[in-house]
């Protein structure tokens, strides 16, 4: 789980980003599409997002997909993955592309992230009726963003504000020795900031897959079967766990893929998760 540079082709996100238009309502009740970069959630620098409103929006309608981004925890930026989330936008989703404060510092250990993404959905709920949105909200991510859109979905959020997740390659347990043998031992202590020795709860109630029962939200997951960073058995295992509590579930697995897909599996997950947001975001 290193920085994902090939991801969706940051080279030209940036370039994509300086040429779409901020755009405002014009006629009644009408609005264009507008992209708001960098937009301070917290004080940290790093408390930053991109929001992307799609054109035609309304409060009653417009679902909201907060997508995190990878980098094992310790690295990554959102702008590796705006290709990616224009799907969305373009499709009539309210999309907000967020860092998080990595792992890099002593002070931003686990659960430091979670917090982050608590004060995100605080932010754009208290921004509906200015951005014309719904409160309808969905996580998204990939990788250690994927992990932590699962482990806010099944442990923090408890008012419910989050009604699905989609995870793309994600670790879901992290005591599992082949998330360990793949990932290595140091890149989840470091994002835990205590070895699993000293810590062993920690590592578990840190792990989706642990933190999963009967009220947990819908959840679909996307792995590459030839993925040498995280092993599918991770997604193929919560899956199972799902399917054991009667959680909406479901496992889209890519033969050839490893840890990024692109071309046509990229599509089909574009599709598979905007049609699951769109049956369950309600």
């Amino acid at each position: 789980m290193n920085k994902f540079v090939l991801l969706f082709v940051l080279s030209f996100s940036c370039s994509l980003l300086s040429c779409k238009k901020d755009e405002v309502a014009t006629g009644e009740g009408t609005f264009t599409a507008q992209t708001l970069l960098n937009v301070s959630y917290g004080t940290d620098k790093q408390q930053i997002i991109d929001i992307y409103l799609p054109k035609d929006r309304s409060i009653k309608n417009t679902k909201v997909i907060i997508f995190l981004h990878g980098g094992a925890w310790s690295d990554g930026d959102k702008l590796e993955y705006t290709l990616f989330l224009n799907y969305f936008s373009d499709h009539g989703f309210a999309v907000v592309n967020m860092n998080y404060r990595l792992a890099k510092d002593a002070t931003d250990k686990f659960p430091t992230q979670m917090e982050d993404i608590r004060n995100v959905i605080s932010f754009i709920l208290s921004k509906t009726s200015e951005y014309n949105i719904s409160s309808k909200i969905g996580l998204s991510g990939h990788s250690a963003g994927a992990h932590l859109a699962l482990l806010y979905s099944y442990a923090y959020n408890q008012d419910k504000r989050v009604k699905a997740v989609a995870a793309l390659a994600a670790p879901t347990d992290l005591t599992d020795v082949g998330i360990v043998k793949t990932t290595g031992t140091f890149t989840v202590e470091y994002f835990l900031g205590k070895t699993y020795q000293s810590a062993p709860d920690l590592w578990k109630d840190a792990s989706p897959f642990w933190r999963v029962d009967a009220g947990s939200i819908p959840t679909i997951l996307f792995h590459g079967e030839a993925d040498s960073s995280v092993p599918i058995v991770q997604s193929e295992k919560l899956n199972t766990k799902l399917e054991s509590f009667g959680v909406p579930h479901q496992l889209v697995n890519y033969p050839n893929a490893n840890h990024i897909w692109l071309g046509a599996d990229l599509s089909d997950t574009q599709v598979k998760e905007a049609n699951w947001f769109n049956l369950y975001l309600n």
